[in-house]
């Protein structure tokens, strides 16, 4: 078979057609219709695909995990579910139902997606992933997540709409300069203008393209974060108005790939390590709060920082993002690290640190707490809104400081505590989160407004965790 894990991707799983999308304003299936005629003019074969939604939670606490998965798990996902694009298999099989988000793709070949932004979040991203790659001296395909350079997002995004938000948009995935300025050229003649149209490359230089069982395999996904309005969200999700394209040219031409592209560079030289006083000062006012309890300070390290980095040294980094900086604690044993936390009715964790929102290092800071071993999915999760005011009962004297930093304390029984995370997952039977269960941490740190880009690691003053007994660290 030319593509591991193809599968049939009926109706029924999807929810909807693939035609079934709601139309960009001004852009009907006219203008649909034209850019594929366009194409086909231009001796292409066009074979329509589809986006769809991913809860990786939900389907793990359904058991309906995709068979093109590897694993049986959520990969430490978010509860926020993404959107993938469904490709057809090649141009020998356009038949709609049958797609998948993991596809090949031949070196003059490009995946083309039509619609509308996503309506106003904090973040959205669209990204281009390396999943899988055939490793010769092992002769298996190894499982990869890793991006191939930067993402689109809402800094980044070309659009006419006033906002990045619910704005018409075009976005070319290919390889090929020759083919990205073919299908543009066909985007134009049907209607869409110039301004809207976005191009991501997938890096020749770097790719084994092609169809064939060693050839690299693709995942296309768009990630989002917090809604401004969770029902415009879930609609959006549910039924994105995105179309999706297979373009084949019908004729090999000579290739023209692009260079690899530029990176958006990291780092402003403004570091919040400026703040290091301050948060020693939090943490000697949170331990005094707490004086009559065992303390044991979980440590935190960076994690998922780069895709490049991952795909030299051959490791699955998961789904890494350069729009963003991952730190990790706890037990989170895929990224090193390995403290075994657990948390009975009368313990707790307090986590603390700066607001990397309030010191403009990111457009949103979360902090999520999951089930390391069973299921890998987040059973608690606070995000920066809720971080506003939380430190400054212990900073009451620096009111300038706490304002940028916060306090939260993560619990299995907060009940009324205000600033307190409460363990609990909804709808999962197939979880329940007692005195055993065992607990890493993922701290996501997204776009920094300045460099439209994930914040750089030596200008972030680490998250930090500390848990608490009334049981000394070897009883616990």
């Amino acid at each position: 078979m030319t593509i591991r894990s193809y599968f049939a991707l009926g109706l029924a799983w999807l929810g909807l057609a693939p035609w079934a999308f709601s139309q960009a304003p001004g852009k009907d299936a006219r203008a649909l219709a034209a850019f594929t005629k366009a194409l086909q003019q231009d001796a292409f074969d066009v074979n329509p695909g589809a986006a769809f939604p991913m809860n990786l939670v939900q389907r793990w606490c359904t058991d309906t995990l995709p068979s093109w998965l590897p694993f049986n798990h959520a990969l430490y996902s978010n509860s926020q579910p993404y959107l993938v694009v469904g490709v057809p298999k090649s141009a020998s099989e356009p038949e709609p139902t049958k797609v998948s988000p993991l596809f090949q793709l031949g070196s003059e070949e490009a995946i083309v997606v039509i619609g509308l932004t996503p309506p106003p979040e904090r973040y959205y991203g669209i990204y281009a992933f390396l999943r899988t790659r055939w490793n010769p001296d092992q002769g298996i395909r190894q499982p990869l997540w890793a991006t191939l350079g930067d993402a689109v997002n809402k800094a980044t995004v070309k659009t006419t709409g006033h906002t990045p938000f619910n704005s018409p948009v075009a976005v070319i995935f290919t390889s090929d300069q020759g083919t990205e300025a073919r299908v543009r050229a066909a985007l134009e003649r049907a209607g869409y203008p110039a301004a809207i149209i976005n191009t991501i490359v997938f890096p020749a230089s770097i790719l084994n393209l092609g169809h064939s069982d060693t050839a690299d395999e693709f995942i296309i996904a768009i990630r989002n974060a917090m809604w401004q309005n969770q029902t415009d969200g879930d609609a959006y999700i549910q039924n994105p108005p995105l179309h999706v394209f297979r373009v084949t040219p019908r004729t090999e031409t000579t290739g023209s790939p692009f260079p690899l592209p530029l990176l958006r560079v990291r780092g402003t030289g403004q570091s919040e390590m400026a703040l290091s006083e301050k948060l020693d000062l939090l943490r000697q006012r949170i331990l005094a709060a707490n004086s009559g309890l065992y303390r044991r300070d979980v440590a935190t390290q960076i994690a998922g920082y780069e895709g490049y980095d991952y795909i030299q040294r051959g490791i699955d980094p998961w789904g890494d993002a350069r729009d963003a900086l991952y730190l990790t604690g706890g037990y989170v044993p895929e990224f090193g690290s390995t403290d075994e936390i657990t948390l009975a009715d009368d313990e707790f964790l307090m986590i603390y640190g700066a607001n990397h929102v309030a010191t403009g290092k990111a457009t949103y800071h979360s902090v999520n707490v999951y089930s390391s071993k069973e299921g890998k999915v987040p059973v608690g999760s606070a995000e920066d809104p809720a971080f506003s005011d939380s430190a400054t009962q212990y900073l009451f004297d620096d009111p300038a400081a706490a304002k940028l930093m916060y306090a939260i304390k993560v619990s299995r029984n907060c009940g009324q505590e205000p600033n307190c995370v409460p363990l609990a997952i909804a709808n999962c039977s197939k979880l329940t989160i007692g005195p055993n269960t065992v607990l890493g941490l993922f701290f996501r740190l997204y776009l920094e407004p300045a460099t439209k880009v994930g914040p750089v690691m030596p200008e972030i003053l680490y998250d930090r965790v500390i848990k608490f007994s009334p049981r000394p660290p070897a009883q616990q």
